[in-house]
């Protein structure tokens, strides 16, 4: 009862009671099974793995093959072949020169690429014959017309067969007795006919083979269809008939596989394309009966040491996930009750610390989001203390410059006038609290009134356009967001001697099928410094993934930024960015918003 409680209310005690009993019952069903059906299956899991080794060496062989006859037909096709099949006998220059053209174009990459081609070998009607040899030489008595002609005269295409040849001597001229694949090809050109001869050493069919090994005393041959065994691991056997049972039930077959009682053993073969050839694999019974048994006394340790070694296992597991669930479950607890500066400490590397670091990851954000939330509110409670101040000492300065006008006026100083009346509208403009947003069109006559205040004070030194679309005049933007602009370009861009021109470009756009408004602001002056470029644009950058990092940087082009990126919290297009004109005489600033048509709603 005891054992039943703690496995219903601890997740600990479930975990080991159903890991046990899951490898308990896997571990049981294997061994059980396995000695029921080992010995059936072995047989067939032999035969299998046979037949899989005997596939893999029949594709390589025709892989092989394929590519000794796709090189031989790319050379029987040359064009210099039709030239030297027109020699006649005795001209040995032309001949050769002929011969090594054809072996520069095709032959040497297909030797390259086949180190166990012997020789090649080309014959005209003429008489005109020439031979190379790769890695050995030829009997010096070999001549193609007299060793071989005779054999493919009546042929109209392409033989291809294996045999033993004697035509080769070593390095100390004693002659070799060489088993080769060789490729013949008949030649047409017109009325001129000739023959191509490739010997091909059969070194790799013999290491195929020699690969066909299963157990101590499996082994694999090549033998054609007439039952000649062509590649045999002992050479000696090599030219052969297979015993007349084996014949027997291979006899008109592309595959198969059987069992000879008499000698105790599996053979299975398969065809080799495109020859006549046959791989054959003979495994002996007795290689996999013995293992039987073997298998079967195994099978029962293994079952008996799995099942100890997995109740341990379960419990270590189990205790493993259970500890460090219950230190994540605890760090939660403390969450809940607003400790954000508890951390969860979880060791390793598996989904569970995974969620720790994680879980960690987010109470720092959450702590950092709460303590900028918390600045933001104190910088909120300073800017309207702040506000109030200002509109007590805009009343007095409305009044002092209504006072200012009003003397200018009897005095007949119409600049005077002209400034106070524009500096005027402008306290109005900037000391209105009511509405974060405004129309473009006030935002516009307040960059009017600065710039007319600038003109009036530098004269001749400063000139201004602004162009506004049509189409913008019923948009909305943040209020005072071009003025600070324009001041900055009248305070860094100016040129000495130079008269400074600023130009202001107020458009509709269209990104991503979505209206904007964009605000292009361009003078003459010097531009940004490259330094100074970087460091605004690094700091744009790192206002556009945490706007609340942000610190009151007293620079106007990054708080005209930041206030953007604020008002427009969901639009990633919404900001300023800087560049300098492509002539490199002065600063260009656009600013994008999205156009809104109707008063927004105040945020």
């Amino acid at each position: 009862m005891y054992i039943l409680s703690q496995i219903r209310n601890k997740m600990k005690w479930k975990l080991i009671a159903v890991l046990s009993a899951l490898i308990v019952g896997v571990v049981s069903s294997i061994g059980i099974v396995s000695y029921l059906k080992i010995s059936a299956m072995v047989k067939y899991d032999v035969q299998r793995l046979s037949n899989q080794v005997l596939k893999q060496a029949s594709l390589n062989l025709e892989r092989y093959f394929y590519s000794y006859s796709q090189g031989f037909l790319l050379i029987s096709v040359a064009p210099d072949l039709e030239k030297w099949l027109q020699l006649d006998k005795g001209r040995d220059l032309d001949s050769y020169l002929l011969f090594q053209d054809i072996l520069k174009a095709y032959g040497q990459p297909f030797f390259f690429q086949h180190p166990e081609i012997l020789s090649i070998t080309l014959y005209n009607e003429n008489g005109n014959e020439i031979n190379r040899t790769v890695r050995y030489g030829f009997n010096k008595d070999y001549k193609f017309y007299v060793s071989d002609l005779e054999r493919y005269t009546q042929t109209d295409n392409f033989t291809f067969e294996v045999g033993v040849s004697s035509n080769y001597v070593d390095e100390a001229g004693k002659p070799m007795a060489i088993p080769v694949i060789t490729m013949v090809k008949k030649l047409r050109y017109g009325k001129h006919t000739g023959f191509l001869k490739i010997d091909i050493d059969l070194e790799p069919a013999l290491k195929i083979v020699n690969e066909l090994e299963l157990g101590d005393n499996g082994y694999g041959f090549i033998s054609d269809v007439g039952g000649h065994i062509l590649v045999h691991p002992d050479q000696m056997k090599i030219g052969d008939r297979l015993p007349a049972d084996m014949a027997a039930q291979m006899q008109d077959k592309p595959n198969g596989a059987f069992f000879r009682e008499n000698n105790r053993e599996f053979v299975l073969f398969d065809s080799v394309q495109p020859t006549n050839w046959r791989a054959v694999v003979v495994v002996p019974y007795r290689e996999f009966a013995r293992s039987i048994i073997l298998i079967k006394e195994i099978t029962l340790v293994i079952a008996v040491a799995a099942l100890f070694v997995s109740i341990v296992l379960a419990v270590g597991i189990s205790s493993s996930f259970t500890k460090r669930i219950a230190k994540l479950r605890k760090t939660i607890k403390s969450t809940v009750r607003g400790r954000f500066d508890t951390r969860v400490d979880i060791e390793g590397s598996d989904e569970i610390a995974e969620l720790g670091v994680a879980y960690n990851a987010m109470l720092e954000d959450l702590q950092s989001t709460v303590n900028a939330l918390a600045e933001s509110k104190v910088q909120q409670q300073r800017a309207m203390l702040s506000a109030l101040q200002s509109q007590i000492d805009s009343h007095f300065l409305y009044n002092t410059l209504e006072s200012i006008n009003s003397l200018a006026n009897l005095a007949g100083h119409t600049q005077i006038e002209d400034t106070t009346i524009a500096l005027s509208k402008m306290l109005r403009y900037t000391s209105e609290y009511s509405s974060t947003v405004v129309p473009l069109s006030d935002e516009v006559r307040h960059l009017q009134n600065y710039l007319h205040i600038m003109k009036i004070r530098f004269g001749d030194e400063l000139d201004y356009t602004i162009a506004v679309d049509p189409g913008c005049d019923s948009a909305y933007g943040l209020k005072a967001m071009m003025q600070p602009i324009a001041e900055n370009s009248m305070k860094h861009g100016a040129v000495q001697d130079v008269p400074l021109l600023l130009t202001v470009a107020v458009e509709w756009v269209s990104i991503q099928g979505d209206p904007y408004v964009s605000v292009v602001m361009m003078d003459n002056g010097k531009g940004f410094p490259e330094e100074k470029l970087q460091e605004i644009s690094g700091e744009i950058n790192r206002i556009n993934l945490s706007p609340l990092q942000h610190g009151n940087a007293h620079i106007g082009l990054l708080n005209t930024h930041f206030r953007l990126k604020m008002y427009y919290q969901n639009d990633p297009h919404a900001g300023i960015s800087l560049s300098n004109r492509t002539d490199c005489t002065g600063a260009v600033v656009t600013i994008v918003f999205p156009f809104q048509g109707d008063m927004p709603r105040t945020r």
